[in-house]
């Protein structure tokens, strides 16, 4: 059996879907222990199993690990029509995965976008937060030495404006740090999904909430750090080009309970570039805390 049709079983034995809100949401489900929801961030072809799938069954042997589609992405419904800014449509979808699964409270592991969605859940939802980990998280630094759009987001705005194979990939070499790491099996994957045009149509809505005047929050999220209580390990990687590493250092002076672990030869992909030292980094800061 190839290690590709292996990870592909893997992904069908741990997908479950749950009804929320009156949408269908897929995520996948593994291991036993305290409950563990790992929150995907933004862009071409995105998903949980595409985020976290490698790192998947080496979690679970520590936790019970909820690997969510987020509203929209993957093969998560949506609603047709955002009338809400899209993190908290996120975040609502999160609180309804708890519920349907009788799950008081959970560890948060957020990537990107994803880690914007954990910092409002733990923020306006403490019961239901244990510990965070928060991977280069969008909206939570603040960027005060690069350019503003990064890099990054500027790949993916361009992709969001015109998608194609090539402006995907362009948002993708953003994405690393070294380009050895965008495997002929992970592109092939991502720009298939990239291909998808409801895919497509999901991620150009959620960034419109994001740049809409009437939906944006009252008080950006940066501003609240400091009303987190809970224990938070922010990883990042040292040669970010879509949240440069400079907004880690801000975020982790404004988080009351925070480490900071940043991480050398490593771009935006932490749990791919870095996988062996972002696990260890995981399962000791939930198992053990600060």
């Amino acid at each position: 059996m190839t290690l590709r049709s292996t990870s592909q079983r893997f992904a069908e034995d741990t997908t479950r879907w749950v009804t929320v809100d009156g949408h269908k949401l897929r995520y996948h489900e593994a291991g036993e222990g305290p409950a563990l929801v790992l929150l995907h961030g933004s862009g071409a072809g995105v998903s949980g199993w595409a985020n976290f799938g490698d790192n998947l069954a080496v979690l679970a042997r520590h936790f019970r690990c909820l690997v969510l589609d987020q509203p929209g992405f993957g093969a998560s419904g949506r609603p047709e029509v955002y009338e809400r800014n899209y993190l908290r449509i996120a975040a609502d979808a999160v609180l309804g995965l708890l519920d349907e699964l009788g799950i008081e409270k959970a560890h948060l592991l957020g990537n990107s976008m994803g880690g914007t969605v954990a910092t409002l859940l733990a923020l306006e939802h403490p019961g239901r937060v244990d510990r965070v980990v928060l991977m280069a998280p969008g909206g939570v630094g603040v960027n005060i030495l690069g350019p503003e759009p990064s890099e990054g987001i500027t790949r993916l705005m361009e992709f969001n404006a015109a998608p194609s194979d090539e402006k995907a990939m362009g948002f993708l070499r953003a994405m690393v740090s070294n380009p050895a790491t965008l495997t002929e099996e992970l592109v092939a994957r991502r720009l298939e999904a990239a291909a998808d045009p409801k895919g497509r149509a999901a991620l150009r809505d959620a960034y419109a909430t994001f740049y809409n005047p009437k939906l944006a929050e009252p008080v950006p999220l940066w501003a609240r750090l400091k009303g987190i209580k809970q224990e938070v390990l922010i990883l990042w990687g040292r040669d970010d080009r879509v949240t440069p590493v400079e907004g880690a250092l801000f975020a982790a002076r404004q988080l009351p309970n925070a480490d900071l672990r940043t991480f050398a030869r490593c771009g935006h992909w932490v749990m791919v570039e870095r996988k062996d030292a972002f696990e260890r980094s995981v399962i000791d800061f939930l198992n053990n805390g600060l």
